[in-house]
């Protein structure tokens, strides 16, 4: 039993301890939102390739994923390379990926899209991240008919084959 007792091994579930309680609050919001619905509106779209005043409706009718990012955060940027990279093969469609960063400004996240090739919409749409208390990033949404049937946050190891078989019903 002393041998368990080392000094890393209890640094090391301190560490785990505080990551747990400070992630508790996010995650339960994330369960508490499943259920709830997003009231479909016509965003502006935003991207380098993107008409000045082009509109979507967001949620569509369809199953779709948003994933709720910002410039400056690396699993974001992971989890966005993951969706292009299953876009670029054929797994996901390109359609029914939505990209929302309600966290900056938009010369700022269309300086980051001019460097940045994602095959997917960006749009403008903080106030979805409001209605639905987005409170970290990346948020990954599962959305069908307007409605969340699941959401997390953070990097998720499963997260991509998810999203896959989610879109492939």
């Amino acid at each position: 039993m002393k041998k368990w007792l080392t000094k890393s091994n209890i640094f090391t579930l301190i560490i785990v301890a505080v990551v747990v309680f400070l992630q508790a609050p996010s995650f339960l919001n994330n369960i508490r939102q499943s259920g709830n619905k997003i009231i479909s509106q016509e965003y502006e779209v935003i991207g380098p390739t993107s008409s000045n005043g082009e509109k979507i409706l967001f949620p569509p009718s369809t199953r779709s994923i948003a994933i709720f990012w910002a410039s400056w955060c690396a699993p974001c940027k992971l989890e966005m390379a993951r969706l292009k990279s299953s876009v670029d093969n054929g797994s996901l469609p390109k359609e029914s990926i939505f990209a929302i960063n309600p966290f900056e400004e938009i010369l700022t996240i269309r300086k980051f899209l001019a460097q940045n090739d994602y095959p997917f919409t960006f749009i403008n749409a903080p106030g979805v991240a409001q209605d639905i208390n987005v409170q970290a990033t990346p948020t990954t949404i599962f959305i069908d008919e307007n409605t969340i049937t699941s959401m997390s946050s953070g990097m998720s190891l499963t997260g991509i084959w998810r999203a896959e078989f989610f879109l492939r019903k």
